[in-house]
């Protein structure tokens, strides 16, 4: 799916290497190579390493060890969906329907996040609701709150005056 520059540790440039970002250490922030390292992943989500780039011997501020760029791509995130959001190849709004059963993906996406769903890989039961279980991307960040009202303009209406009804 999305593809990204970033750095990682001598020992995890390797094709294939998997791994998860679970938070940014505030640490990083600080750092000069924070924007191509850290600041182009997401916490919550996991990454797969598809190509190892030459290194140019930076060195990490908080390890002291060697950086290698590479490319990662997004692995898919496995979570429930109710099953009459669950379809293949559908783009759909994550509600938090899920909250509190096992496997709901809220601790990776945030409520009103857009997901697009990539595969069905199975069904699961959860306080009186079935839920499909399925792989999904995250494809956009949550609409900022109170942007789904929008403002309509309140100039002169196109509608013909209303006629007066003769007697």
């Amino acid at each position: 799916m999305r593809r990204v520059v970033t750095l990682v540790s001598k020992e995890q440039a390797e094709v294939g290497h998997r791994f998860r970002v679970f938070s940014i250490p505030e640490e990083c922030k600080d750092c000069r190579l924070y924007p191509v390292c850290m600041g182009r992943l997401a916490p919550g989500r996991s990454y797969k390493v598809v190509e190892v780039r030459p290194s140019m011997g930076q060195r990490c501020k908080i390890t002291d060890g060697e950086m290698v760029p590479v490319v990662v791509e997004e692995a898919p995130v496995i979570g429930l969906l109710p099953l009459n959001k669950a379809l293949e190849g559908v783009v759909v709004t994550f509600e938090e329907e899920c909250a509190g059963c096992e496997g709901c993906p809220s601790d990776v996406v945030k409520k009103g996040e857009k997901i697009k769903v990539v595969k069905i890989v199975g069904r699961k039961r959860c306080r009186g609701r079935e839920f499909a279980i399925v792989e999904f991307y995250v494809v956009s960040p949550p609409s900022p709150s109170g942007s789904s009202i929008s403002a309509t303009s309140q100039g002169p209406s196109r509608a013909p005056p209303s006629r007066r009804l003769l007697k």
